[in-house]
């Protein structure tokens, strides 16, 4: 049984959700407030490939809460090379049925391994 690993590297990139300010970018419980996905720092660490969120489009945020399929960063690590175009979501990363919600097929990425 041959054991195939696809070695992932970790990586920094800016916050999608607060746009690197390290501050809370809706101001909800002040202008001063502390991003609460990347603690202030403006910058995230993610697992190396990654691309970016369907479900939020990149944006870290699906109306002023936070991307539950990224948790806020924006960007999903890359599952697999030989993919194709989620037939449940058709490449929006959105549940059918409620689009504030990931599609549970594909993950919120848009896309499933063949």
């Amino acid at each position: 049984m041959a054991v195939i690993t696809i070695e992932k590297k970790r990586t920094t990139a800016t916050c999608a959700f607060c746009g690197g300010s390290g501050n809370d970018p809706f101001g909800i419980m002040s202008y001063l407030s502390t991003c609460c996905v990347c603690g202030g720092r403006g910058i995230v660490t993610v697992s190396s490939p990654y691309s970016r969120c369907a479900h939020c489009s990149g944006t870290g945020a699906i109306k002023t809460l936070t991307c539950t399929a990224c948790m806020g960063k924006g960007i999903l690590p890359i599952i697999a090379h030989d993919t194709h175009k989620c037939p449940a979501c058709h490449g929006t990363g959105d549940d059918p049925s409620a689009s504030a919600m990931y599609c549970l097929q594909c993950r919120g990425r848009g896309y499933v391994h063949s």
